[in-house]
């Protein structure tokens, strides 16, 4: 069995994304679905229930007062925020723990990396008119889910990917594409499908380390914009982190430059202050 057939095996035995969060998902994409309706699918399922209330009050979301139902929360925190708690809750358990040697990650740092492009990428929502800054979250929040399995399979080749890297010029990509017959990008894209994700999520999550991702559609560019910047800061590095560079010829079409990417990391520590409730979910 090649490495690549071993991979594709172990997809197939991924858990599903939680039905709940996918139901509420779909009830929010109707605009006559109301907060009773929503609880009444949330409730089933005790630990969004519990992560929704718990993350409506924190500081975060800044609520004027403190949450104590799930029908008040709703309420208040109204769709959007819901989405974005809904999905952050529901990851949250796929990100656990060390990613492994493959991307010399240590524990938690995979799972702050994601919730800190998610917010990025909200950030730069009002740099692209019209797009939906949930599914945006979303496919940011998601964009890294296959380091979290091919992770074991990179740790066992890793001196082979280093030594392409280094001698034959391969972004790491490429040299987990060598080496293992796919990179995590592509296999990302795999699971975002296999979870029932929008085809734009899984193009987005799949693309997102393209050379000309910063060219491609909307939600594909910002997802790879938020990583590239977040991955400047230092945050989530890893193995392959690096090497990530921020495409100036690419930012045109945001409207930005280097001191407004500045403005907007600036935003982020500050926003990410705020966030220690999502980040120890």
């Amino acid at each position: 069995m090649s490495r690549l057939e071993e991979v594709l095996l172990l997809i197939e035995h991924i858990p599903p994304f939680p039905k709940v969060a996918q139901r509420v998902m779909d009830l929010l994409a109707d605009p006559n679905t109301t907060a009773t309706q929503l609880a009444e699918v949330i409730q089933f399922d005790a630990a969004i229930t519990a992560n929704v209330l718990k993350i409506c009050n924190a500081a975060y979301f800044g609520l004027p007062r403190k949450v104590s139902s799930l029908d008040e929360g709703l309420v208040v925190i109204g769709q959007d925020v819901l989405k974005d708690i809904i999905i952050t809750s529901s990851s949250a358990k796929f990100f656990k723990g060390k990613v492994g040697g493959g991307y010399d990650l240590g524990e938690g740092e995979l799972w702050k990396h994601s919730v800190a492009c998610g917010i990025m990428a909200k950030l730069l929502v009002s740099t692209v008119p019209g797009i939906d800054g949930s599914s945006v979250f979303t496919a940011a929040l998601l964009h890294d889910i296959g380091k979290r399995f091919l992770s074991t399979f990179i740790a066992d080749d890793f001196a082979r990917i280093v030594n392409l890297v280094q001698h034959e010029q391969l972004t790491f990509e490429a040299a987990e594409h060598e080496v293992v017959g796919i990179d995590h990008a592509k296999l990302g894209g795999i699971i975002l499908q296999k979870w029932g994700f929008p085809e734009e999520m899984k193009d987005a999550v799949e693309n997102h380390h393209e050379p000309d991702a910063l060219g491609r559609d909307d939600l594909t560019a910002l997802v790879a914009l938020a990583n590239a910047i977040v991955l400047s800061m230092g945050i989530g590095v890893g193995a392959n982190g690096l090497a990530t560079v921020i495409d100036e010829n690419g930012l045109a079409r945001f409207g930005l430059d280097s001191e407004k990417i500045k403005m907007y990391m600036v935003d982020l520590f500050a926003e990410m202050e705020k966030a220690q409730e999502l980040l120890n979910l």
